[in-house]
């Protein structure tokens, strides 16, 4: 064979492709460049014409269109090194997924083998444009042994067509074990949501009595009969289940003066529900308190009761249609009652028996607490 003649073949120890593999994440609708070179190891001029091909047993295979390879042709010197740009576009209607396939150099296979010798394998994994919008991701709350409870989640469609979903529900196990069954949660939406347009989705929570503990799980919207892929957001549930106490918290304490005694109770506030609960409404908390000294009942004087909280402006919601209004989130509240007593020496016991809270704080002051000037 006369020098500088162009040669088809290669064996694996006089070539080499790099990388060997590929991976990449794109979001349909958006390309990716990576660039490959082919090293000529050998003492022959070698042309290559690459091409995608398939790769066996791929669930997913890479269309030929979403792949350009330039050069497309070129020969490569002994001893020399030819670089690839491969552009990977993927069009906007794809769905997610992860797709598979290879960029063959030359056609020479592997001894005995259906693999290629100079070849590149790839993966895509697409992430395609969501097509709904929930008004939150996530629903946390605080609820009660006994009740049922209402949630209103709005969705909105935001893809160029109708869609359909079909919500379904799922729990995870913490280890613990849940408070209760998905049977004691029933979710109602419609099935199609025209284009542009909104829906709510309901969920009714039944807490069964004597349970105690919290439930974990996420609806699975199941956009266009795809389940999770991603693309589309789920909405997680966390919902802590608490008892009303029947017998009260009881709290000690001694005095070596007369001075007057000052009793605070007090409770925080949260709206962890972010105004998704329709039903049953937020209750103020209350107190049912209690005051012995030296095993006698004594009366308080109620003085005085303070709601305060924190409000932030602008919204915790995904939902864009909320996005042009002024959306005032009250998410944390506190609540105090305060209470006098006439001093008098001796050993206190003091009772609360909370209502409508599964917390509260207490300060006792003695002496006056009234501001002087």
């Amino acid at each position: 064979m006369a020098a500088g003649d162009v040669i088809e073949n290669t064996t694996p120890t006089n070539s080499q492709v790099n990388p060997s593999f590929d991976s990449e994440y794109v979001i349909a609708g958006n390309k990716v460049s990576i660039t490959a070179s082919f090293t000529n190891k050998g003492n022959e001029t070698i042309t290559l014409t690459p091409k995608l091909v398939a790769l066996p047993n791929s669930q997913y295979n890479i269309n030929e269109d979403w792949v350009a390879i330039s050069p497309s042709n070129a020969i490569v010197a002994p001893r020399s090194i030819q670089k690839f740009e491969v552009i990977e576009s993927i069009p906007e209607n794809v769905e997610s997924g992860t797709y598979q396939g290879q960029i063959v150099f030359t056609d020479d296979l592997l001894p005995n083998s259906t693999d290629y010798v100079n070849s590149m394998k790839l993966s895509i994994t697409v992430q395609s444009e969501p097509k709904i919008e929930l008004q939150t991701t996530y629903l946390s709350d605080t609820v009660q042994a006994g009740k049922e409870y209402k949630y209103r989640v709005n969705i909105k469609n935001i893809a160029d067509s109708d869609v359909t979903i079909d919500p379904q529900l799922t729990s995870y196990n913490t280890g613990y074990g849940p408070a209760f069954s998905n049977d004691r949660i029933e979710i109602s939406a419609p099935s199609t949501i025209k284009v542009g347009k909104s829906a709510n989705m309901s969920i009714q929570v039944r807490v069964p009595e004597n349970v105690s503990g919290a439930y974990y799980g996420y609806i699975d919207m199941n956009v266009d009969g795809k389940p999770v892929d991603g693309s589309n957001p789920q909405l997680g549930m966390s919902l802590n289940v608490w008892k009303q106490p029947v017998t009260p918290f009881v709290k000690t304490f001694n005095t070596v003066t007369d001075a007057p005694i000052t009793i605070e109770i007090s409770s925080e506030i949260y709206n962890s529900a972010l105004g998704l609960r329709v039903l049953p409404k937020e209750e103020k908390p209350s107190f049912k308190l209690g005051l012995i000294r030296n095993s006698k009942n004594v009366n308080m004087a109620f003085l005085k009761s303070v709601e305060s909280g924190t409000v932030n402006i602008g919204s915790s919601s995904q939902l864009s249609i909320l996005a042009d209004k002024n959306n005032y989130q009250n998410n944390n509240e506190h609540y105090a009652e305060t209470y006098t007593v006439s001093g008098a020496k001796g050993d206190w016991k003091l009772s609360i028996l909370p209502k409508n809270t599964n917390n509260f704080g207490y300060s006792i002051a003695l002496g006056d607490t009234s501001s002087k000037k």
